[in-house]
């Protein structure tokens, strides 16, 4: 099929795409190209999915997103677009307490996703709306568990950021005091809610997606749509005059060949976009936080450093480089079976545990933390 965006013949905005390659165009740029525009528009479908609150379209979207960017090399405002779908996968999996993003499985989604938006200071331009959803995150963090009866949780989170974030003392005493309540209900909880989160965080992916226009495929697909149904609407209109004067049935043969109006439906499209260079000569490699100290180097780096301030000089906890990589699950029977184990061997036997029940390819170590887990949430 042969698309044609018509123009002055001499003019350099006139291009010809047809269903075979150009011999003078190399295929390594063109295959860029196009997965270029896939990154742009499989960014807007994650997005739109998130403020749809469509989990099951979302998560599709980011993993058809991770497979993608792991076949080209990474432009700045790609790499920015990966930092935020990585965020929003874990604002998505907020109240999924079992759900891990690190290899700590104290740290919860909403902690995780305090180390990522942290390092995302160069990504949003407003330096009050960076603050503003940060504090947020540190309030929802302790807030969902309590919202879901895990008071020790919670408190193990606001030590955490004590520890790992540079978490405001003030806030940390407010935090302290409703934990120590375990008020679920607390009138600053409240305030500070979770739809507030996302209504704040809605509000930036507008004003992102405002400076970083992604809707180029978007808006080329949905031309050439609505050129066919302008065609469908004559192509019926034209038949029912054939009917009324002959009188009889009158068939349209389909053609392979579009029509003038598809033909031109990228025109506008190629001429709007934004000119710049869609792949970069670097290879940019995930991003995998390492040390405390702040970011010498910008977003557009091969690597991220997570900015913190610790009175204890520790090291973060590392993200994946995978935005939805995350470690098995626990099931309610394998804690059936640990429990049953430390029953009849005792605490610390792991690895007799371990040989006496089925665990899968879990390890004696991971029963270990396992238990840590079980008895910090009070369930055993």
């Amino acid at each position: 099929m042969l698309y044609k965006m018509n123009g002055n013949a001499a003019s350099p905005s006139t291009v010809t795409i047809t269903s075979t390659t150009d011999e003078n165009a190399c295929f390594s740029t063109v295959d860029g190209t196009v997965k270029s525009w896939m990154i742009d528009y499989l960014f807007l479908s994650i997005t739109h999915h998130f403020k749809e609150k469509n989990s099951v379209e979302f998560m599709r979207a980011v993993r058809s997103f991770e497979a993608l960017i792991d076949a080209v090399q990474l432009e700045d405002h790609q790499m920015k677009k990966k930092l935020i779908c990585g965020f929003l996968a874990r604002i998505m999996d907020a109240k999924n307490l079992d759900v891990q993003y690190t290899s700590e499985e104290e740290v919860t989604p909403l902690m995780s996703a305090v180390v990522v938006w942290t390092a995302m200071d160069k990504v949003v331009t407003d330096a009050n709306v960076h603050q503003t959803i940060k504090r947020l995150l540190f309030i929802q963090s302790v807030g969902v568990c309590l919202e879901k009866g895990m008071p020790s949780m919670a408190k193990d989170a606001l030590q955490w950021f004590e520890r790992e974030c540079d978490l405001p003392q003030k806030l940390q005493m407010k935090l302290a005091s409703i934990v120590r309540a375990k008020n679920t209900y607390d009138a600053y909880l409240t305030s500070f809610s979770f739809t507030r989160l996302l209504e704040q965080i809605q509000a930036f992916l507008d004003s992102f997606l405002e400076e970083n226009p992604s809707s180029f495929l978007l808006q080329a697909a949905s031309k050439v749509v609505h050129a066919r149904q302008e065609k469908d609407k004559s192509g019926v209109q034209f038949q029912k005059l054939e009917l009324g004067e002959s009188g009889g049935e009158t068939t349209e043969k389909p053609s392979d060949q579009p029509s003038q109006d598809e033909e031109l439906v990228l025109h506008s499209t190629l001429n709007t976009r934004h000119k710049k260079r869609l792949l970069g000569k670097r290879n940019t490699q995930p991003w995998n936080p390492e040390s405390a100290k702040k970011p010498k180097k910008n977003v557009q780096e091969s690597k991220l450093k997570v900015t913190r301030l610790s009175a204890r000089n520790r090291s973060p906890p590392s993200v994946e480089n995978s935005m939805l990589r995350t470690r098995k699950m626990w099931t309610s029977g394998e804690d059936k079976c640990l429990k049953a184990g430390v029953r009849q061997y005792g605490e610390g036997k792991w690895v007799q545990i371990l040989q006496e029940f089925d665990f899968g390819d879990r390890t004696s170590v991971n029963l270990k933390d396992r238990w840590r887990i079980l008895r910090k949430r009070d369930i055993v």
